[in-house]
């Protein structure tokens, strides 16, 4: 198929520029809530055990939804689509904005499902990643493919930079449900632009999507995080819980199956035989998993009372959001660093390089974390391996499938980074739960706050997930790496 008319470099640089800020946004939605999580336990004080879902379920949706958006767009052109997408996107960050009221208003109280409602269809968003690679494969010069997509998945690293200060700050001055508001005329402004400057080429690839494949996967992951969220207070050997454990099995079961047979499917088992993209795959797994667990923990840990045994007692979200701040710099610099690297050693050196820093970094939160200049210290170790894991492990899946694979194989690794970032929050939750205490901080008013050895714990089992994948990154590399990654990430029409 000859490749599509290149776009004047004016209107890709404007294009690029589109692409890559809804990215950021979309980084900056997920994390900005992030320092704001204790904050928000105070309007949900009954519901609190579903919090690690206001993150897990934006995560969920996105797995499901992003093959899925993506199928949609190469079917019916991925203009279209990614409107429809910023369109429903913009109503969620409304309704999250106004969950309270809305709440309010149909239940008589606050009730934190209407916002994980919300959240679920912002989750949709995540498609916007896979449309934006495919709009540049489609309508950019070749040699302009590789920097671009460059840039984009750099806007991850951005997104989460802003995130937790942005996030943090708006929070700090206001309710935490304006920093929802804030984000909507900026995200309406580009909808305008995608719609004004961006244009279709006038073909589309045939398929159809697997929706018996997204509702199983759909199905597997729920059970499973139900069961994770609900075991300690439900307990462990109930029948619920042991019922819920038993559907997700069956349901990821009933996935293989049905992706076996698919023609289109989500996951293409047969490209999970090349060693390179199994374990690429895996280790986006315990990247996901192991980063959303930090997220998940630290702003707690932060917020501990120091008469509460807790080593900052932080007060407010801004400075929690400094804080964590040192990790998304780290990420900032290592990110295009990373990209040079494999260059020079290959993806896969790069990869086991980050998850060896990776797994250090849980040390050194382990040992290190009780003053800032500590906690700085872990955090910029932590977040430079998880930079160098987020560059390599696309790089090492690309490297090892087909050409005519790399849509799937890059929407596989995605689909494996998402799944792990859904279940790290959850699963530290867990493990917080059980080590959670009663405070009284006014008479009269008493909250739940969660042991320092809650947290030691959580980060132990990041350590040994983390460890884990380093294992499977130097197990499962691939036999031979091509020499030049630029060549290697430039898609190929399918």
């Amino acid at each position: 198929m000859e490749n599509p008319p290149e776009e004047k470099g004016k209107r890709t640089g404007a294009i690029l520029f589109i692409l890559a800020s809804m990215a950021m946004i979309v980084m900056f939605v997920e994390i900005m809530i992030v320092p704001a999580l204790p904050t928000m336990a105070q309007d949900f004080p009954a519901q609190v055990d579903w919090l690690p879902w206001v993150l897990s379920i934006y995560l969920l949706v996105g797995a499901v939804a992003t093959p899925l958006v993506g199928k949609l767009g190469d079917i019916h052109g991925k203009k279209k689509v990614l409107i429809a997408v910023m369109v429903i996107y913009v109503v969620a960050l409304l309704g999250s904005g106004f969950s309270l009221e809305i709440s309010d208003a149909l239940l008589g109280e606050h009730n934190i499902f209407v916002l994980l409602f919300f959240r679920g269809l912002q989750g949709v968003g995540m498609g916007m990643f896979t449309l934006a690679f495919g709009i540049v494969r489609d309508t950019f010069p070749k040699d302009k493919i590789p920097v671009a997509i460059g840039m984009i998945s750099a806007m991850f690293s951005v997104g989460v930079s802003i995130g937790l200060v942005g996030g943090g700050y708006i929070t700090s001055v206001a309710r935490w449900t304006d920093a929802f508001h804030v984000i909507v005329p900026f995200f309406m402004v580009l909808t305008v632009a995608a719609a004004y400057l961006i244009h279709d080429p006038r073909y589309v690839r045939k398929g159809s999507l697997d929706i018996p494949g997204a509702v199983t996967l759909g199905i597997g992951i729920v059970a499973l995080l139900l069961a994770l969220t609900e075991g300690e207070r439900w307990g462990w050997d109930s029948g619920a819980i042991l019922a819920l454990f038993a559907a997700s099995l069956v349901a990821f079961i009933v996935f293989v199956l049905i992706e076996m047979r698919s023609k289109d499917p989500i996951v293409r088992p047969s490209l999970l035989a090349n060693r390179g993209i199994l374990g690429g795959n895996i280790v986006a797994l315990f990247v996901g998993l192991t980063m959303f667990m930090v997220y998940q923990t630290l702003p707690f840990f932060l917020e501990t009372p120091i008469t509460a045994g807790g080593y900052f007692g932080l007060t407010d979200t801004f400075t929690v959001g400094l804080y964590m701040l040192p990790s998304a710099i780290a990420q900032l610099f290592f990110g295009p660093y990373g990209g040079k690297l494999s260059k020079k050693i290959g993806p896969s050196n790069v990869l086991a390089i980050g998850m060896a820093i990776t797994t250090a970094g849980f040390i050194s939160l382990v040992f290190l974390n009780s003053d800032f200049w500590q906690l700085t210290i872990s955090m910029v170790i932590f977040g430079s391996g998880v930079a160098l894991c987020m560059v390599s492990m696309i790089n090492v899946v690309v490297e090892a499938a087909p050409q005519s694979e790399f849509g799937v194989a890059s929407g596989m690794n995605t689909l494996f980074r998402i799944v792990g970032g859904s279940i790290g929050p959850v699963l530290a939750a867990v493990i917080l739960a059980a080590n959670s205490f009663q405070y009284q901080v006014a008479p009269g008013v008493i909250v739940e706050l969660y042991k320092v050895e809650g947290f030691i714990q959580a980060w132990w089992v990041g350590f040994v997930l983390a460890l884990i994948g380093l294992v499977v990154a130097i197990v499962l590399r691939p036999k031979r790496e091509a020499s030049d990654v630029v060549d290697a990430v430039t898609p190929s029409e399918n």
